[in-house]
C-alpha cells in the first residue's frame, strides 16, 4: 500500500503580479498541487495524489476555485498582411475568468467566439 502524501505549504510565482505567494504543495516535489477532474488533489510535477486536510489549505482552495463566464463582442480587425481576424459579432465571445491566486481579483483565462471560432488563451 502506498504511503499517504500530505500537502505542505510551498511557494509559487504569479506572473501577473510579479510576486511569489504561499500555495499548498506536494511534500515530495514541493510543486503546487491542483484539484483534477477525478476530484483528487494531484501534484503538478509528479502527478501523485496528495491529501489536503489542513483547514487553512482547504480555505485557500475554496477562495481561489471560483470561475465565471461572460459574453462579449467579437473584435474584427485586419492585420498588416491583409488577413481579417474576428467577425464583429455582438455577444458571441464566451470569455472565461478565474481568481488571481495572489489578489483574488478576476482575470481572463481565455475565450472563444461561437460565430467565427476565433479563440484566445492568456
Amino acid at each position: 500500500m502506498n504511503e499517504v502524501l500530505k500537502a505542505v505549504w510551498g511557494i509559487d510565482y504569479d506572473m501577473h503580479t510579479d510576486s511569489c505567494y504561499s500555495v499548498p504543495a506536494c511534500p515530495v516535489c514541493k510543486e503546487p498541487i491542483f484539484v483534477y477532474e477525478d476530484g483528487n488533489y494531484h501534484c503538478a510535477s509528479c502527478f501523485e495524489i496528495v491529501e489536503v486536510d489542513d483547514p487553512d489549505m482547504i480555505k485557500w482552495f475554496e477562495e481561489r476555485s471560483e470561475t465565471k463566464t461572460e459574453y462579449e463582442d467579437c473584435p474584427k480587425f485586419t492585420t498588416k498582411d491583409g488577413r481579417t481576424i474576428g467577425c464583429g459579432g455582438k455577444g458571441t465571445v464566451e470569455t472565461y475568468y478565474r481568481r488571481n491566486p495572489v489578489t483574488k481579483k478576476w482575470q481572463v483565462m481565455g475565450g472563444k467566439c461561437s460565430k467565427c471560432g476565433m479563440s484566445f488563451i492568456v
